[in-house]
């Protein structure tokens, strides 16, 4: 009678990231077998190359994609399909920064500085939240200088910015000049720069829920054991465990209770998402307003 006992379905799923420390809970998924558990077969691709990401997730082989909020909407574009968001992975709770010289003492001083922030990215969403109570359109308040973060210690020591809008590892790297500091950190506006893991309509519910379900229980073992998991990521990104603890610091990783509780500011979360859908040039952005009703 056991031998006659169907097997689960096995669901293979090919699911691609961004190089990102929110989303390497996955690949401690993989690695403890919470995939397997959950009757998943899970291969998981990165690609470092925004354009190579893009590339990735249109290509039929791609079931899953994790990413930031600006890039749900990208994806949602680019594939012309109605993408289906399935958990909120993690909200930046002081990982996104604005990095800026000494003598900028508060983001209030940002006005009218030369910022660096790239084209129709994350960065530019950053400073619309930095500026929200000024008067106009925001990017009339700063100079924005459109490079990528990766350049901005020349651009500091060549004179040519005031401030960086930037992330970990980075930042890291920049705040070892002794003439900048963080002026800016995302923890003054929580849960307003997230990420979402979101599924193509051919993936089946049952699918997408152990999915949410391998997620949430790899987060409560990491919850368990943080610097089992620091230690894990230091090995993939060929880091120090401690420079993992303090950029995971930044990072506010959603357990099931946090998933419970972020119920009650999906209003807010969708219309973030709205914003910035609005802000890089998409279409249709209303769509969104919508975006989680339904979700577990």
């Amino acid at each position: 009678m056991i031998a006659c006992k169907p097997e689960p379905k096995i669901d293979r799923i090919t699911l691609i990231i961004g190089s990102w420390y929110g989303f390497y809970p996955l690949y401690y998924a993989s690695e403890n077998g919470i995939d397997t558990k959950h009757a998943l077969d899970l291969k998981i691709l990165e690609p470092t190359d925004i354009n190579d990401y893009r590339r990735s997730y249109l290509r039929d082989q791609v079931d899953i994609g994790a990413s930031s909020m600006l890039e749900f909407t990208n994806a949602n574009k680019f594939l012309n399909l109605p993408i289906t968001p399935i958990l909120v992975t993690n909200y930046s709770n002081g990982g996104d920064v604005i990095v800026s010289l000494k003598t900028i003492t508060s983001k209030e001083q940002l006005k009218g500085k030369r910022i660096a922030v790239p084209d129709k990215g994350i960065g530019e969403y950053v400073t619309k939240l930095v500026f929200s109570n000024n008067e106009g359109d925001h990017k009339t308040q700063f100079k924005q200088v459109k490079i990528q973060e990766t350049e901005c210690g020349e651009a500091f020591a060549q004179n040519n910015i005031d401030a960086c809008v930037t992330y970990p590892p980075i930042s890291t790297y920049l705040l070892k000049n002794d003439a900048l500091h963080v002026v800016y950190s995302s923890k003054e506006d929580p849960q307003r720069i997230f990420d979402i893991l979101w599924a193509k309509p051919h993936v089946s519910e049952s699918a997408r829920k152990k999915i949410a379900d391998t997620w949430f229980e790899t987060i409560a073992l990491i919850d368990q054991d943080p610097m089992r998991y620091y230690a894990f990521v230091a090995n993939i990104a060929n880091v120090s465990v401690e420079s993992v603890k303090n950029d995971m610091l930044g990072i506010q990783l959603i357990n099931r209770d946090k998933n419970e509780a972020l119920k009650q500011s999906w209003r807010q979360m969708s219309e973030d998402i709205v914003r910035v859908c609005t802000m890089i040039g998409n279409d249709n952005c209303q769509r969104y307003n919508s975006i989680f009703e339904g979700q577990r």
